[in-house]
């Protein structure tokens, strides 16, 4: 059977969140909704964010957001 080629996204998963300067931030899956198209995050810094799935480059992104924030989903350890 294959497996997925991309981490899925799971309540509790982890994750890093990209910064348009170039920074990132740890962070933690703490809901989906939208049958996987928009995650809830809660960062490891105590941000709260909303990232968006978009269907043309299959990234999330951050949901109205003009910074170009992009999630990466982590894999298990």
């Amino acid at each position: 059977m294959l497996k997925p080629t991309r981490p899925l996204p799971r309540v509790g998963g982890r994750v890093r969140i990209l910064h348009f300067g170039g920074g990132f931030e740890r962070g933690t899956i703490s809901a989906i909704e939208d049958r996987g198209r928009r995650l809830l995050i809660a960062g490891d810094g105590g941000c709260s964010c909303e990232f968006v799935l978009n269907p043309a480059t299959a990234r999330y992104l951050g949901a109205g957001s003009a910074t170009g924030e992009r999630l990466e989903l982590l894999g298990d350890d």
